[in-house]
């Protein structure tokens, strides 16, 4: 399926300049890429376009990640690159266009499949989009998990995931694995007895510190990022999306529990890359993913979880092969099969 993905110029995830896929190769992506991989993978999967168009919605995302920060907007101004007017976009050439946020004013009688992902589910857009698609709009991709799961027709909001495909992940991004275990950096500020939006200090570090000691494992966490809202400071950081994945990559274990937000999505990217993964229940990719010996109910079950793990080799092979099955149902077949399910519903009008 031809597909379209559109952006608007301040929004601070994907690539940061407009660019066909013809033009492209999935490692080049990230050199226009300052931020975190998500859609890297949708990108590759649907061989996509990327379109960034002027600045026309603002959100209550857009005032979070770029208007609260002096000088972001600024930055973002001097870095976007290839902005395209929204009539100079060739919608008729595509079958599918998924927008980040309801950016556009979708023509009726267009063949093409119009969707959109909202960027955060915090987002007032989110939760009026549940109960209702944007106007023209065919489908809303709920990343949460929290829509029908099957689709009865258009317009509707149904569950999408980000989506993931191991095989192509692995191919890019496979190493050889060390006896390391990645820690999401909110299961260490829940540790230290910090809330999620309290940057990383020392009580952090130091609940890193004994984690270690007590699981007796090396630990690997990315902590500079997240000081930096979205993952962007001044001197942006072109192919940073690259190296976490190289670095997540060489890591045999990894673990999320503690007081998270979100639907999951970076315990997806570590199943993807074949980490053995424990995560929580109360989180809806970790449902999905995780083996029923690795998912807790809290936190406390994860040194006893992580303990039997290291000490099979036969349930490590029994839970990355789980885990490789319920990827490829949930995050790559399934919502491939939905969007062509959309494709040719929309023809039949």
């Amino acid at each position: 399926m031809r597909t379209a993905l559109v952006k608007q110029a301040y929004d601070v995830f994907g690539p940061w300049s407009g660019v066909l896929w013809k033009d492209a190769t999935a490692e080049r992506l990230f050199e226009v890429w300052p931020g975190k991989a998500v859609y890297w993978e949708l990108t590759c999967m649907l061989e996509a376009d990327w379109y960034i168009i002027p600045q026309r919605l603002e959100s209550d995302y857009t005032r979070d990640a770029v208007r609260r920060h002096v000088g972001r907007a600024q930055l973002i101004e001097k870095h976007v690159k290839n902005i395209t007017p929204i009539e100079a976009i060739p919608f008729s050439e595509y079958d599918l266009v998924i927008t980040f946020d309801p950016i556009l004013h979708p023509p009726k009688g267009s063949r093409a499949v119009f969707a959109y992902y909202v960027q955060e589910h915090w987002d007032r857009i989110y939760a009026e989009s549940l109960a209702k698609p944007a106007a023209n709009y065919d489908l809303f991709l709920a990343h949460m998990m929290d829509a029908p799961v099957e689709l009865h027709g258009i317009p509707q909001a149904v569950s999408f995931p980000y989506v993931h495909d191991a095989q192509l992940v692995r191919g890019y991004f496979l190493r050889e694995q060390r006896e390391i275990a990645w820690v999401d950096w909110r299961t260490l500020l829940t540790l230290g007895g910090k809330d999620l939006k309290d940057p990383w200090c020392a009580e952090a570090e130091a609940a890193s510190v004994r984690l270690a000691q007590i699981l007796d494992i090396e630990i690997r966490c990315r902590t500079a990022n997240h000081s930096q809202t979205y993952a962007i400071s001044e001197s942006l950081a072109w192919g940073d999306a690259a190296h976490y994945l190289r670095e997540l990559a060489e890591c045999r274990y990894y673990v999320a529990v503690g007081r998270l937000a979100g639907a999951g999505q970076a315990l997806a990217d570590a199943a993807a890359l074949g980490c053995v993964c424990i995560g929580q229940a109360d989180r809806a990719y970790h449902r999905l993913l995780c083996h029923p010996s690795c998912l807790c109910e809290d936190m406390a079950q994860m040194p006893s979880r992580l303990r039997v793990l290291r000490e099979s080799a036969d349930l490590q092979q029994e839970v990355l092969a789980w885990q490789d099955q319920k990827l490829k149902t949930h995050f790559r077949d399934a919502p491939l099969a939905l969007l062509g399910e959309a494709i040719k519903l929309k023809r039949k009008w």
